[in-house]
C-alpha cells in the first residue's frame, strides 16, 4: 500500500516565493516612485512660494528704508527734491507725479497762444 502525499515539490514553492518577491518589489518600487514624484512636486511648490515671500519681504524692507530716510530729511531738503511730507509714502511706492516745470501758456480757441 502506498500513501499518496499531497505536498508541493520544494522547487515550485521556492519558484513561487521568488516570483512573489519580484512582484512585491515591483509594486513597492511603483509606489515609491509615485510618492517621490508627488513629494518633489510639493517641495518645488513650497520652494517657489518661499522664494516669492522672501522677495516680497526684501522689497517691502527696501521701501520702508527709503521712506524712513526721506522722513529724516528736513522740509527744505524735501522741497528741493519736489516733495512734501505727506507725499513721501506715495512717492516711494508709486513714484513722483509728473509735474510741469513751468506753467503752461493759455491758448485761445484758434490755437494761438495769447499774451497775458
Amino acid at each position: 500500500m502506498s500513501e499518496r502525499v499531497d505536498t508541493v515539490p520544494l522547487l515550485s514553492f521556492i519558484e513561487g516565493e521568488r516570483r512573489a518577491r519580484i512582484k512585491r518589489i515591483v509594486v513597492i518600487d511603483a509606489c515609491l516612485r509615485g510618492t517621490l514624484h508627488t513629494f518633489s512636486e510639493w517641495l518645488r511648490v513650497v520652494a517657489v512660494g518661499s522664494a516669492r515671500v522672501l522677495h516680497d519681504l526684501a522689497a517691502r524692507r527696501c521701501l520702508r528704508r527709503a521712506i524712513r530716510e526721506l522722513h529724516q530729511l528736513d522740509d527744505r531738503a524735501l522741497a528741493d527734491i519736489g516733495l512734501t511730507r505727506c507725499e513721501i509714502v506715495s512717492a516711494v511706492r508709486e513714484g513722483l507725479p509728473m509735474r510741469p516745470l513751468r506753467k503752461p501758456r493759455r491758448h485761445d480757441w484758434l490755437g494761438v497762444a495769447s499774451r497775458q
